[in-house]
């Protein structure tokens, strides 16, 4: 099949869509002291219209970074919005 070449990778490979959405990402902070447990980690919510999908990122010692998918059950999560101050549900 043909394809467009601004779809393809410099290996040859078609980008191909999967689905699209919106994401949330929050990091962690320690609850006395208010600084971040550790830099670098981060959870990403990927969200589309039917589910929602999490992420870990945790920053590894050579620079790069793992991610760790975790099945989210549909609980309700909220996370803190220190600019409003206020809890708001993901």
């Amino acid at each position: 099949m043909d394809y467009p070449k601004d779809v393809m990778t410099k290996n040859n490979e078609v980008r191909i869509l999967e689905e699209t959405g919106s994401y949330v990402k929050y990091t962690y902070v320690d609850s006395k002291t208010g600084k971040q447990i550790k830099p670098g980690k981060y959870s990403l919510l990927l969200k589309n219209k039917d589910t929602t999908r999490h992420m870990f990122i945790v920053p590894l010692k050579d620079g790069r970074s793992m991610v760790v998918k975790d099945e989210i059950d549909n609980k309700k999560r909220k996370i803190w919005d220190k600019k409003n101050k206020k809890a708001i549900e993901l």
